[in-house]
């Protein structure tokens, strides 16, 4: 008797934390929404994501967006899957939520789930508090001016190879050339971007060139896969080794390595940077606290040149 209690017991609980995350919380959010004058749209337990998905398999992945915003205007509120999402656009309102109040706000859990599958956490995009404060406080000093400034010579250099490449390429065939744009186009962000964060001895070195490329390719490429399934945001379900995820983690830890390698030769003199000034690597084994002695450990240092190494050629 006591056995079927316990089952029985186990199965209403079981029953109502689905209810409670696919329907209950999600429309009480939605529902807070609406008595605030924020407009949207409440679809229980997909959401939006059929839209979204619609968008991106027509290769017009902002299409949606701007469907949505020509429809509820520069705020309103959507939900993916049983998440509810907050949009907007309004300038204004993107600083408050990201300067003036931002201590009120933390990451969306949709955003840390599909970011932190290749990134981990401890980096200053999915930190938190007083860590993401420190992570801040020490990157900040790597975007001033003029440590930006030094890396566009090295940014034409890499066009300017590129451009010869093609051109060579044209010459020396007697039908028109052929090429992948976007594949192409990859190759160029790539090739700026490991060359401002890792240095030239990286881009020289095919293997790994190659080896972070193909990493990338293949971690965004699965991660699409388990945002448009929903994998992504089933509680257990995302943490087993299903749908891609041992493909992405072995693109974690081949870019890891690469990374404490490259950190590795930085350190014993072994590699320089590809512009007339630091690049980025060089800029992160030097940042430090107001009082000097509070340092990025390599772990770290790693963690965020592969930050901006992927989420630069994301965006890009």
């Amino acid at each position: 008797m006591w056995w079927t209690i316990i089952l029985y017991t186990s199965l209403l609980y079981v029953f109502y934390r689905f209810i409670n995350y696919w329907i209950i919380k999600p429309w009480q959010v939605q529902r807070d929404f609406w008595n605030q004058g924020i407009p949207g749209r409440y679809t229980p337990i997909v959401g939006d994501i059929l839209r979204q998905r619609r968008a991106y398999l027509a290769d017009k992945p902002f299409s949606y967006v701007e469907e949505a915003s020509a429809e509820f205007g520069d705020y309103y509120h959507t939900s993916f899957g049983p998440l509810p999402c907050l949009n907007i656009s309004d300038p204004a309102l993107i600083e408050s939520v990201l300067k003036t109040n931002s201590q009120f706000y933390h990451k969306s859990e949709l955003a840390r789930a599909i970011a932190s599958t290749v990134l981990g956490y401890e980096n200053i995009v999915l930190a938190e508090d007083e860590n993401h404060t420190r992570h801040r406080r020490l990157v900040n000093p790597i975007f001033q001016h003029q440590n930006t400034i030094s890396m566009i010579s090295s940014m034409v250099d890499i066009v300017t190879t590129f451009l010869k490449k093609w051109e060579n390429e044209t010459n020396d065939k007697t039908y028109p050339l052929i090429l992948d744009v976007s594949k192409e186009m990859s190759n160029l962000t790539l090739d700026i971007i490991t060359g401002c964060v890792f240095g030239i001895e990286t881009m020289k070195n095919k293997y790994i060139h190659d080896k972070i490329y193909q990493s990338v390719k293949i971690a965004i490429e699965e991660i699409e896969k388990r945002i448009y399934n929903m994998i992504i945001i089933i509680p257990i379900l995302n943490q087993l080794p299903l749908l891609g995820k041992r493909r992405i983690a072995k693109c974690k830890h081949d870019i890891k390595t690469i990374a404490l390698q490259m950190i590795d030769q930085r350190r014993q003199g072994l590699t320089r940077a590809n512009c007339k000034g630091p690049d980025l690597l060089d800029l992160l084994l030097a940042a430090h606290g107001e009082d000097k002695e509070q340092k990025f450990t390599d772990e770290e240092v790693s963690a965020e040149a592969i930050t901006f190494d992927f989420i630069l050629t994301v965006v890009s």
